[in-house]
């Protein structure tokens, strides 16, 4: 999967914003009907640093969000100084349990937009008729 791809996989859960020398991770943030601020994950040197957070954040996200919940109801919920813990200051064998369920996750994901030359079955990629055209 190439860098790109990942950063994108994460814009709706967190944002990396970079600055001069660093990158601050903030997640839980909102501007649609409810409006919230983002709260500060962590601050990082590298980009490295910034993509191992960001897995951190997001496999902790899917196995202790409600179905459906926002990631900015659950930093409400949950409360950014909990999710740091459990993530970013957690123990090492902690994170790289993440990081293996993560990648043991991704392993048996697949991506159905690289399937258009081979589409699964016939109705995968056909075109839509415009509802004016079946009257």
């Amino acid at each position: 999967m190439k860098r790109s791809h990942v950063l994108l996989m994460f814009a709706a859960l967190l944002t990396i914003v970079a600055a001069a020398g660093c990158s601050h991770l903030v997640i839980g943030g909102a501007a649609g009907k409810k409006v919230r601020k983002a709260d500060l994950l962590v601050t990082v040197e590298s980009t490295e640093e910034a993509l191992q957070a960001s897995a951190l954040f997001f496999q902790y996200y899917r196995e202790n969000a409600n179905y459906m919940e926002r990631t900015y109801d659950f930093v409400e919920r949950v409360g950014i100084e909990r999710v740091r813990r459990e993530t970013i200051y957690a123990p090492m064998a902690v994170q790289q349990g993440l990081r293996s369920r993560l990648r043991k996750s991704k392993e048996h994901s697949r991506d159905a937009w690289l399937e258009g030359d081979m589409p699964r079955n016939p109705t995968q990629f056909v075109n839509i008729e415009p509802l004016e055209n079946l009257r």
